[in-house]
């Protein structure tokens, strides 16, 4: 089997000449529906044109507006991918998940980088010297216990200065955090502005196309009661005009009934 083999592009020709002639389903045929053989299995054949062949992909690394919305749709939904998929046009729930692991992992890491305890070997060493040099009349003198006591009281301000540092480094890992959180939020504020416009750009839209709707009814009913109004006009002309001729003949025929005979 090929499962684990990167897919070659005669592979995914079929895929795609498959998925043109029969649509996007039952997988397990291909072989027996083109004719050449696919040895992949129809899960396999399922992931390969949901993840990298369905036209509309997009492909390469996501943009900084895509990494920001990313983010922001995160914190909203937690690891939901295919919900948040939906947001992303043209980036699958997959591509999406590789993307937050590996930007959590690199976060993490310059989060909790620990210092090496190597480094504060030199204090000791360059304590010592400059002490020496400093008091070498007093250290010619010591006997044995009291250079015992005074390696153990360079021992205790290593410690403490080791202390200090690790403390300096805990410092700098929560700064560097607290700096990372408040990029995050601050790239949460941006999306949520740019979300925000664009409903509200969507909202006067809507209006804007429901104003134009009621204007085009209002139109309609005014010009269909100005064609009522007219044809009525019309029908009480022609009703005077045909009153007039009637009372245009009869006074004719008076007239014509009084004329003296010949």
């Amino acid at each position: 089997m090929k499962e684990r083999q990167r897919w070659q592009p005669e592979e995914d020709a079929l895929l795609h000449d498959y998925v043109k002639q029969y649509g996007a389903r039952e997988w397990n045929l291909i072989s027996q529906r083109m004719g050449k053989t696919l040895d992949r299995d129809p899960k396999s054949c399922l992931e390969r044109w949901k993840n990298y062949l369905k036209p509309g992909i997009k492909k390469g690394s996501l943009t900084p507006h895509e990494q920001t919305l990313v983010i922001s749709l995160q914190a909203k939904y937690g690891n939901k991918w295919k919900k948040i998929a939906a947001e992303v046009p043209g980036r699958t729930a997959k591509r999406l998940g590789k993307w937050w692991e590996v930007f959590k992992e690199k976060q993490l890491k310059n989060l909790h980088a620990s210092p090496s305890p190597a480094k504060y070997d030199h204090i000791l060493d360059t304590f010592a010297e400059k002490y020496m040099i400093v008091t070498p009349t007093a250290t010619s003198s010591l006997t044995s216990s009291s250079s015992e006591s005074w390696f153990q009281q360079m021992g205790t301000l290593v410690q403490y200065v080791r202390e200090v540092e690790e403390g300096r480094e805990v410092w700098i890992r929560q700064k560097k955090e607290a700096t990372w959180r408040l990029n995050r939020l601050e790239q949460q504020l941006e999306s949520e502005k740019v979300r925000r416009r664009r409903e509200t750009t969507e909202e006067i839209e809507t209006k804007i196309e429901r104003l134009r709707e009621e204007e085009m009814t209002y139109v309609s009913r005014m010009e269909g009661e100005c064609r009522e109004q007219l044809r009525a006009v019309q029908r009480e002309a022609e009703a005077k005009e045909a009153k007039l001729m009637e009372a245009w003949y009869v006074t004719l025929g008076n007239l014509l009934h009084h004329l003296p005979h010949p």
